[in-house]
C-alpha cells in the first residue's frame, strides 16, 4: 500500500531500557544479573513460570541437592525480589468502581494503561520480525482474479483505514477479547472478567 509505514527516530525498545536501568554496570560483567549465571537464570525462570506457590518454591529451595547449587537466593521471596529488579512492563493500576446499583462486595478494577501495553508489544525484541505495518492485497495469480485473505492487513478494512490517514501514517489494529475467569474455588467463588489486548499487526501464528 503506497504512503504508509514511515519510520520516525527517537523511540526506545525494551533492550534500551534493559541497558539504561540502575543495574547496567553489573550487566556489563554478567549479562544475567541479578542472577549469577545462565544456569541460575534458567532455573529461576522455570520456578517463576511453573505456577508453584511461594511455599512450594521455599520447600524446593530447602532441599540439600538444591542448596549445593550455591544459588544467589535462598527463599522464594528473594527469588521474587531478583525478578522484580529486572525491567518490567506497563505498571498495574487499581481503581475502586462505584456502580449505579448496590453490590455485596466492593468492585475494584485492576488494569494496565492500554497505550503503554501497545508500546510494550511494539518494542518487544522477540516480536520485531513478526510485526507488519503495511496493508496489502494478496492474489492467487498475476491475473488478480481471486483474493487471498491471510490476516487483518490483507483485508479491505485495513486498506480502507490506511487510505484515510495522512502520508506516512501507520495502521495499528487493536484486538480486545474477554472471558469470565474463576479466581477462587471454595472460598467465595470470586470471578474476574479480564480484558486482553493485542495487535492485529502481529503474525497470527505467534
Amino acid at each position: 500500500h503506497p504512503g504508509c509505514g514511515t519510520s520516525f527516530p527517537g523511540g526506545s525498545t525494551f533492550m534500551d531500557s534493559f541497558w539504561q536501568d540502575a543495574h547496567t554496570e553489573e550487566r556489563r560483567e554478567n549479562l544475567f544479573y541479578p542472577f549469577a549465571s545462565s544456569e541460575e537464570w534458567q532455573f529461576s525462570s522455570w520456578c517463576m513460570r511453573s505456577g508453584l506457590s511461594m511455599s512450594t518454591i521455599d520447600s524446593l529451595l530447602s532441599l540439600n541437592i538444591i542448596k549445593r547449587l550455591s544459588l544467589s537466593f535462598r527463599t522464594a521471596r528473594e527469588l521474587r525480589a531478583h525478578a522484580e529488579s529486572l525491567p518490567g512492563g506497563p505498571p498495574w493500576l487499581c481503581e475502586h468502581m462505584k456502580p449505579d446499583y448496590p453490590t455485596r462486595r466492593s468492585i475494584h478494577l485492576f488494569y494496565r494503561p492500554a497505550l503503554e501495553c501497545l508500546q510494550s508489544l511494539l518494542s518487544h525484541p522477540l516480536l520485531t520480525p513478526h510485526i507488519s505495518f503495511v496493508p496489502r492485497k494478496v492474489w492467487t495469480s498475476a491475473a488478480r482474479v481471486c483474493r487471498i485473505y491471510e490476516d487483518w492487513l490483507s483485508g479491505d478494512h485495513a486498506s480502507a483505514i490506511q487510505d484515510k490517514l495522512p502520508e506516512g501514517g501507520t495502521v495499528l489494529g487493536v484486538i480486545l477479547s474477554s472471558d469470565k475467569t474463576n479466581i477462587s474455588v471454595m472460598s467465595g467463588n470470586r470471578m474476574a472478567y479480564p480484558l486482553l489486548i493485542s495487535l492485529a499487526n502481529i503474525t497470527p501464528e505467534i
